[in-house]
């Protein structure tokens, strides 16, 4: 069989052909693929680190210890599951989740979710305010201040929790 064309032609469309099949398999396997456009964390600061699977060892590593890694305007915060142990010095195990919180204001109250996310009520009872949460499959979750209150206003970012992968929570639910 013989083909038209130079043989670099052929090379360099098959270089394009596997650039775009990379790029599109880079996509769909990102870890956490509905963060939303100016809240993307993930790939600049947290990867390779996965909830449920990653040893403190393995945050020290990609953050430092204690967390260097800071974005401007933002706290990032690891979290750890328990292992058992003796009641007074508990190990910890794998890391649980890491949370992502804004040092300012960020009013989010005009934001629409796609549909990935599903939308549940949480609160936390150390501060006693209630939030809507705003969570995907994939373990990330947009926490926003469900009222006003001394610590926010309604709709503004509370923080972003990036966890484990999880089935969706039932619609406007407790999360």
């Amino acid at each position: 069989m013989r083909f038209c064309g130079s043989g670099r032609a052929l090379t360099s469309l098959a270089f394009v052909l596997l650039a775009i099949s990379a790029g599109t398999q880079t996509t769909s396997r990102s870890r956490y693929p509905n963060e939303l456009q100016g809240f993307t964390f993930y790939a600049k600061y947290l990867a390779p680190l996965r909830p449920g699977v990653s040893s403190r060892e393995e945050v020290v590593r990609v953050l430092g210890d204690p967390v260097q890694v800071k974005p401007a305007g933002w706290a990032i915060i690891p979290t750890y599951t328990m292992k058992s142990g003796p009641v007074y010095n508990p190990t910890l195990g794998p890391l649980f989740e890491i949370i992502v919180r804004p040092d300012g204001v960020i009013p989010m109250v005009a934001v629409r979710f796609p549909p990935a996310f599903t939308h549940c009520h949480n609160s936390v009872s150390e501060i006693n305010i209630a939030f809507d949460v705003y969570s995907d499959t994939s373990g990330l979750e947009y926490w926003l201040h469900e009222e006003d209150s001394q610590s926010g206003k309604k709709g503004d970012l509370y923080r972003i929790v990036y966890g484990p992968r999880r089935p969706p929570y039932p619609p406007n639910t407790v999360c």
